[in-house]
Formats: C-alpha cells, sequence, structure tokens
C-alpha cells in the first residue's frame, strides 16, 4: 500500500488483505471494502519501508548507455532506445539461427540459436521472458537464474522425494511446518526471525507458536536471533547437518519412536483407510542384487504378472503388486527373492543404511554430543505429528546438499507428519493467472527450444549427449553435469562460457544480476571471461544500477523498481490459505496521468512512463528487443485470440482476465486490493491441512540411484547419507584442506538487507554501516585477536585474500568464521562512471564492510584447480559454507 502525493511516493505500507502482512485473526475478509481495510494499513519489514528510497536513489542509470571504452573501463555515452534497440537487435539477428547446428559432429548441442544466453538473476518475469528467448528467439538457453546461489538443492531434494515417475519431475518443492499449530520445530540452517520469506508473517508466527509453549530448535553454527528465541541452539558443523539427523533417525528406529503405521501403508486406498492424506515407498522392494539388470530399481509388478507402471510390496508372506486396492506391507522380510532377483525393502535400506554408524561416530561427524543427539531426537518424538524439521540454505548450499535434504526429511518420514494441522505442508498456493481466457505461454508462430543448456542441467552426460560422450572419451567429462539441477545452475554458466563447454557463446544478456558479487568464487573468471570480446562479442545488461555485472557489458538498459511494474509475485508454503497477488505500478503516469489522481481503467491503453522517464520496465525492453528482431510472441497479433503485446501492460492484461475468470473476481477489484486472497479461516480441513499434498513420500531415490556422475562415472546414491563436503572428484575438502586453513567459512543474511542490492539504501545502511569477521573467542584468544583488530582472511585459492574487522563473539562454533553478506561493493555506484565525459555521481558508503564469496575455494579434480566453485553435484547448488581459510592479523 503506497501513499502518494502530487506525484510523490511518501511511504508504504503492508497490504491489509495480503496474509504475509497480517495474522488470520486481524487480516480482513476479501470483501471488505478498500476504503475501510486501509484504515489498518498492514505490517511490512524495514526493507519495505525502504522502497522509498530504492525508487528515488540518485545514482539510478537515468538512460540507455553504450560502452566507449574498453569493457570495465567505466566510460559510455548516453543513446536512445531506438538506437540501442536498432543496434543490438543488428548484432542478434544472425545468431537466431533454428537450422544450422554448433557443431554438426555433436548435434545434441543444437542450433546456433542456443548461443544467445539470457541469464537474469532474481526474477518473477520468467513466464514473460520465456516467451520472448525461448519460443520467439529460440534458445534453450533462455533463462539462467539465480535459485543455485539461494536454496536449489533444497528444492531438488524435495522434487525428488515426491517424483512423479510419469510426468518425469517432482510433483512438490517446498514444505513448510504449520507454525502456529506445531508442537516442536526444528530449524536446520533456516532462519525464520531474519532471513526465511515471508519473514514478517513467518516471524510472527513463530512467536506466536513459542507464546503458546511451542519449543524450536534452531541447528546452525551461527547464534542468529532465531536461536536467540530458541529452545535449544544447536552449533553444528557446517555440512553435517545429515549427520544429526541421521543420528536421530538411529535412536528413533532403536527405539520404536516411528509411526510403523503410517510407513507400511503402500498406497493411497490403504492410507486413506488409516486416515492418513499421504503414503510412502518404505515396503516397496528395491532389486539389490549388483549383478541384474535392474539392480538399484524398484521392482516392477510385470516380473510377477502385473502392470510395468506398477510397484512391488511383500506382504502375507509373498510379494504383491501396489494397485489400486488397499495394501500394508511388511516393512522388514529381509531378503527375499523374487522372480530370480534379490530385493530388500525401502525401510530395510534405510535402517541398514541408518544403522551402518553409531551414535558416537554421528556425534562426531556433526561436532556434538551422543546426549545431545538422543535429547533431540526424544523430544521431536514425543511431539508426534506435531513435530517438524524445517531447513534451508544453511543446510543445503553445501557440496552435500541435497543429501543432507533428504536426511533432515527422513525425520518427517518417519513421524509421518505430512498434511496434518501442526505438521508439514505446502501451503494453499496461489489461483493461476497463466491461463483461463488465453494461455499465457501459447506463441502463435513460436518454436520450440533444443538442445543442451550450456550449464548442463536436466541432461546426463552419457544419455543425452552421446557424440559428445565419445569425442570426450567418456568419463569424466570435462565439467560436470547436472541431471537433477531442475531450477538451473547459475555458478556454472561464465565458467563454462570461458571454457567453450560444450559450446561458446556468442551474446549474453543479464537482468538484475551481480555474479561475481553474489557468487562464491566467480570474480576473477567473470571478470577475464568479459573483458575479451573475441570469446564474448555481444554483452547486454538489463539493471537498475551500475552494478559489478553492468560495469562490464557494451549496452546498459535501465530498467525501472518494483514499484513501478506489473507482476503476480507468487506465494510461499508458510502460508495456509490460497493467494495471488499483484504487484503493480504505485508511482509515475498512466497515459500521461498521474497513477492515483483518477480510477483505475483497465480497458484503457495504460501505457506506463517511469519516474525517470527515460527508463523502461523489463518487460518493456524485452518487448523493444523482440520487435527490433521480428520475433514472434509480441506485436499485433501476439497471442492466441489475435490480441496484441505492444506495452508490458498487454501481457498482465491478460494475466488479470484468467486471474478474474478463475476466481470470479473483477479484475478492477483485482487491482484495487493487489490481488486475491482467501478468507482467513480457511487453513484446515479438521485435523488435516485445508490443502494437501496428498501423495507418495520417498525415502529411496530411484532416480539418483540409477544415474552416473558424470565427474566419476559411478551411480549416485537413492538413500539419504552423511556425506562430508567434497571436490569433484569425490575428495573430501578438509583433507586438502584443513592443515593450512583450520576454519570454515560462513555467510548469513541480516533481516533488514536484501541479498547484493540494499547497500544502495541509506536507511538500511545506517542500522549497519559495515560488516565483520566474526570469530569464536576461544580462537580469538588463541590467536591474540582483539575485537575490532584488522584481520585478513586468506584461502587455497585466493592467497591475497580480504581484510576486514574482527568481532570477537561466543556466538559462533569454534572453527568457523561468520560473515555476513551484503556489503563490500565494488561496484553500485561506490565509484564514479563517466557518461558523455561527464563523471557521475557515486557513494563511497555503499562499498563499505567486505564481501568473502571472492576468496571462496574454487573447486579441483584430481589436483587441478577449475574455474568455478566447489558445488553440489546433485542439486547444482554453489557451496557457500564449505571453504576453509585461514585468518591472521593484517
Amino acid at each position: 500500500m503506497a501513499r502518494v502525493k502530487d506525484g510523490v511516493l511518501l511511504k508504504i505500507d503492508g497490504n491489509p488483505y495480503h496474509p504475509n502482512n497480517f495474522d488470520p485473526d486481524e487480516r480482513p475478509p476479501y470483501n471488505t471494502p478498500v476504503d475501510e481495510a486501509k484504515k489498518k494499513p498492514g505490517r511490512l519489514c524495514a526493507k519495505g519501508q525502504a522502497g522509498v528510497q530504492v525508487v528515488y536513489d540518485p545514482y539510478r542509470i537515468k538512460q540507455p548507455l553504450k560502452r566507449v571504452g574498453p569493457r570495465g573501463s567505466g566510460q559510455w555515452k548516453a543513446i536512445t532506445w531506438e538506437q540501442a534497440f536498432q543496434e543490438i537487435a543488428a548484432k542478434l539477428k544472425p545468431l537466431r539461427d533454428l537450422n544450422t547446428l554448433i557443431d554438426s559432429a555433436t548435434p545434441e548441442l543444437g542450433p546456433v540459436a542456443n548461443q544467445v544466453l539470457y541469464s537474469a538473476g532474481r526474477t518473477i518475469e520468467g513466464g514473460f521472458t520465456d516467451r520472448v528467448w525461448g519460443n520467439g528467439f529460440g534458445t534453450i538457453n533462455k533463462r539462467e537464474d539465480h535459485t543455485s546461489i539461494c536454496e536449489t538443492s533444497h528444492h531438488v531434494a524435495n522434487e525428488l522425494m515426491t517424483w512423479d515417475e510419469k510426468a518425469n519431475r517432482g510433483r512438490k518443492n517446498h514444505f513448510k511446518p504449520d507454525i502456529v499449530e506445531a508442537k516442536y520445530i526444528m530449524l536446520f540452517g533456516s532462519s525464520f526471525l531474519e532471513a526465511n520469506f515471508p519473514m514478517v508473517a513467518t516471524a510472527r508466527k513463530l512467536m506466536d507458536f513459542r507464546a503458546k509453549g511451542g519449543k524450536y530448535v534452531v541447528v546452525d553454527p551461527r547464534f542468529s536471533n532465531t536461536a536467540a528465541l530458541a529452545h535449544r541452539w544447536v552449533p553444528v558443523k557446517p555440512g553435517a547437518d545429515a549427520a544429526l539427523a541421521l543420528g536421530m533417525a538411529r535412536w528413533m528406529l532403536e527405539n520404536g519412536k516411528y509411526d510403523a503405521k503410517y510407513l507400511a501403508n503402500a498406497n493411497q486406498a490403504a492410507a486413506k483407510a488409516s486416515g492418513e492424506p499421504t503414503w510412502t515407498d518404505a515396503t516397496r522392494l528395491v532389486v539389490v542384487d549388483p549383478s541384474h539388470a535392474d539392480a538399484r530399481r524398484y521392482l516392477r509388478a510385470d516380473a510377477i504378472g502385473g502392470k510395468k507402471e506398477n510397484y512391488v510390496a511383500w506382504s502375507g508372506g509373498g510379494p504383491k503388486e501396489i494397485a489400486d486396492a488397499a495394501l500394508v506391507g511388511d516393512m522388514e522380510p529381509g531378503e527375499v527373492v523374487v522372480a530370480g532377483r534379490r530385493c530388500k525393502t525401502v525401510f530395510q535400506l534405510l535402517k541398514e543404511r541408518v544403522f551402518s554408524r553409531s551414535l558416537a561416530q554421528y556425534a562426531a561427524d556433526c561436532g556434538l554430543s551422543v546426549d545431545l543427539i538422543v535429547t533431540l531426537a526424544s523430544e521431536f518424538a514425543t511431539a508426534g505429528k506435531q513435530a517438524v524439521t524445517n531447513a534451508y540454505r544453511g543446510a543445503v548450499q553445501h557440496t552435500n546438499g541435497v543429501y543432507n535434504q533428504l536426511s533432515i526429511n527422513i525425520l518427517n518420514t518417519l513421524t509421518g507428519n505430512y498434511d496434518w494441522r501442526g505438521g508439514n505442508g505446502g501451503g494453499g498456493g496461489g489461483y493461476p493467472e497463466g491461463s483461463g481466457v488465453t494461455p499465457l505461454g501459447t506463441v502463435p508462430g513460436g518454436v520450440s527450444a533444443k538442445g543442451i543448456k550450456l550449464n548442463r542441467t536436466v541432461k546426463q552426460y552419457e544419455k543425452d549427449g552421446p557424440n559428445l560422450f565419445k569425442r570426450d572419451g567418456g568419463y569424466p567429462a570435462k565439467r560436470p553435469w547436472f541431471p537433477y539441477a531442475t531450477h538451473g545452475n547459475y555458478q556454472e554458466v561464465i565458467p563454462s562460457a570461458a571454457d567453450g563447454y560444450p559450446y561458446p557463446i556468442k551474446a549474453l544478456i543479464t537482468y538484475w544480476n551481480g555474479w561475481p558479487y553474489s557468487t562464491p568464487a566467480l570474480r576473477k573468471t567473470f571478470e577475464d571471461y568479459v573483458k575479451d570480446e573475441k570469446k564474448l562479442p555481444l554483452f547486454v545488461a538489463i539493471s537498475l544500477n551500475m552494478g559489478e555485472v553492468a560495469a562490464f557489458a557494451d549496452y546498459v538498459l535501465p530498467d525501472t523498481t518494483y514499484l513501478e511494474k506489473w507482476a503476480f509475485p507468487g506465494m510461499t508454503p508458510t502460508i495456509l490459505t490460497k493467494a495471488t497477488p499483484l504487484q503493480q505500478p504505485v508511482v509515475g503516469k498512466l497515459d500521461g496521468k498521474d497513477i492515483g489522481t483518477a480510477p483505475f481503467n483497465p480497458d484503457a491503453p495504460n501505457v506506463y512512463t517511469p519516474v525517470l522517464p527515460n527508463t523502461k520496465t523489463v518487460g518493456d525492453i524485452h518487448i523493444g528487443l523482440a520487435k527490433a528482431l521480428g520475433l514472434p510472441g509480441v506485436g499485433d497479433k501476439a497471442f492466441q485470440d489475435g490480441s496484441p503485446l505492444n506495452t508490458y501492460w498487454d501481457f498482465y492484461k491478460k494475466g488479470l482476465q484468467n486471474l478474474s475468470k478463475n476466481t470470479g473476481k473483477p479484475i478492477g477489484e483485482i487491482v484495487a486490493k493487489g490481488g486475491v486472497f482467501e478468507d482467513p479461516g480457511n487453513e484446515y480441513d479438521g485435523k488435516y491441512l485445508k490443502y494437501k499434498y496428498g501423495n507418495v513420500i520417498k525415502i529411496y531415490i530411484e532416480q539418483l540411484a540409477t544415474t552416473k556422475d558424470s565427474m566419476t562415472g559411478q551411480y549416485f546414491d537413492g538413500l539419504p547419507q552423511y556425506d562430508p563436503p567434497k571436490f569433484a572428484d569425490n575428495t573430501a575438502i578438509a583433507t586438502v584442506d584443513e592443515k593450512e586453513f583450520p576454519f570454515q567459512l560462513i555467510t548469513y543474511k541480516m533481516a533488514w538487507h536484501a541479498q547484493a542490492r540494499t547497500a544502495t539504501i541509506p536507511w538500511l545502511m545506517i542500522i549497519q554501516p559495515e560488516n565483520f569477521v566474526e570469530i569464536n573467542t576461544s580462537d580469538a584468544r588463541r590467536l591474540g585477536i582483539r575485537d575490532g583488530d584488522k584481520v585478513r582472511l586468506v584461502s587455497a585459492t585466493s592467497p591475497g585474500g580480504v581484510v576486514g574487522k574482527a568481532k570477537v563473539t561466543e556466538g559462533v562454533r569454534p572453527g568457523v568464521i561468520a560473515v555476513s553478506h551484503h556489503f563490500g561493493h565494488w561496484e553500485l555506484a561506490s565509484k564514479p562512471h563517466v557518461v558523455d565525459g561527464v563523471a557521475q555521481g557515486a557513494d563511497p558508503s555503499r562499498g563499505t564492510g567486505i564481501q568473502v564469496n571472492p576468496i571462496m575455494r574454487l573447486d579441483q579434480f584430481k589436483g587441478k584447480v577449475l574455474n568455478t566453485s566447489i558445488q553440489d553435484k546433485v542439486g547444482g547448488s554453489v557451496s557457500f559454507y564449505d571453504s576453509r581459510v585461514k585468518l591472521v592479523k593484517a
């Protein structure tokens, strides 16, 4: 909710209809008139309140720029939008070749069009930009976004746990506790009072939970604000979350503290009969004979005369097809032979895996005591289906991230808490806006992109790149492939392009992208690559500010702030009711009139003029480029119904028409209320959540067990496991680095900052003008370091390191160094650039503090240092928490 006077934005408050901003007992019903609802504005965090300064940042880019010096020199000239579009299009047109292969000897790579790559850092416009670059231009590299530097191994693990074999994808990538109704919550690397989302709603729910007597545990090597109010702080060794989770699972299995009845349900019918919304694969048989062709796979029912698409359980002394009729299986029949195949149940395999290490070994692995593991397991099990684990970035942005998440998920599976009130749920979701009247993803005359992505995600090396596999001599691949990285691999794009593997790119277009600042170990690789115009002939950046990426571009196209554009931002599972919020311009002009001076008319042209009139919304920039290129999907008759797409509003008008049809709400009401929101009071269905996942939960991940690691040629493991952080060749990082670099480096997020971009906001920067190198008291004493001392952090692949101020604290585990994100920019208007011969203004405070991402560890393979960061080969996550450093006085 924005307060605007005379066309100037004065204040921002929370939308009172939105469940992110009000608790269910406070939020007005959707039928409440706007004039009544706005009398009590919703809550908003510090970042949201400070959005005013995002709009009126004096150092925003105010017009299109063209580079006139060498890349990175900071020398520019202002140009018109028409010139920018025409010049860029002239360089892109020869690359829109959908018929010529990049390499005829390796046709699987696809056509020349794939050598154009579009990468948005953070984006909520993916459905729109896919029309332009995927269906319009025809590149397979249509959307390489930031998710792998955020939490992607969390998403991938949950997708694998909910995999739909027929659709060949995960059913669900995100679960959250029903916080208020839970009794016991364990947060693994998930900071509900600082960094999760939506933070305001999550934080308030957590405090309501605590006030009702709920207990929560924070598993984190850093003593966060969330930990300060917790029942217990568990300072786990970074990356060893799986060891703690499996240690707890061992105690629960040994002591019968799990829901055996739930686990024995082999299918939906059995689950329904026992009052369970979900069921598991615990009773499915897996072929364990390594010599059999079906080794590592679930046993299919055609082996016993049933349907091939069905599975087999052991029940009543023999194998039974898992079909439609209710079937309760035996979980521990021992090794059985079915149709000549030696098999074990998934539960038996899990138990063998969990029991392969003692509690003492798990305790040593995670750096905690056996007594603490037992206490946590007992407390968790006692709360039953109202006990929930939740993991996020801190647990998964490791080289073992997927296995950490799968191991943590096992605790939820042992209690069977999915879809229960007070348990684990997938949230209310949203009302569809992508179809209904007009399918937004359909492009008349459009194309389907084909080939292998530059970062080799969702493809298998041997299977999907057969000619490449043969050319390169099989295993290991020249660079890792990521067959289950369904949310991309952001950190692999630039190093892969620099190596030209599996092919070089000819044009790079970025949006809201902070690669060298935001991505571990990428700065040098990025800058060396983009400076080489032979390797990268064209580089276009769409950017609000002159950031660390835009500073090297050939053209910089200035977009608008989030308060000056249309979007459907989506929801997260913390919110249990259904909602589709609408983001819309709150300042600027529509059809030449200040927004808010006249009632909104959805049938008007609604041509938008931003606060800075020579900037454009990101959508209008893409439309301008697409028109200059002559691409389908924009201009007249761009949609299936023959209507045009000439402005960004045209796209969102269609989305609003769809949303209106799907909800029965008029477009005018949706715009006035900022979306469509289900009324409070619709969270539950008796003892269950109203909106249920309602499907199978996998313990055994057949997809992993039958897929080979491209760097070793060995199969991935199909079960949860603790595997210490490793390089690409599976060598443990600690065995190589620990002696010389004794500290493990971690980063974290502050509640009042957002990733890389809020250093531009003075209201937030004055809260804490710089960050620190946080070190445990005992470590500091041993090294003779005091608060405020200048210290240097050095890693194996960054001998120069970075210098910052020490902060001595008991709030970080011994042997760990913690440094917050957000600070230490070397661009972002922290220094001046020159436009048309005139030095532009700058604010040096944007460069205060330190940024440790550039010193993080590069990966290596058999002793050879690579040009990319250490990463999770399964989920695709970059590692923020596995680099080892040494600390010396500066």
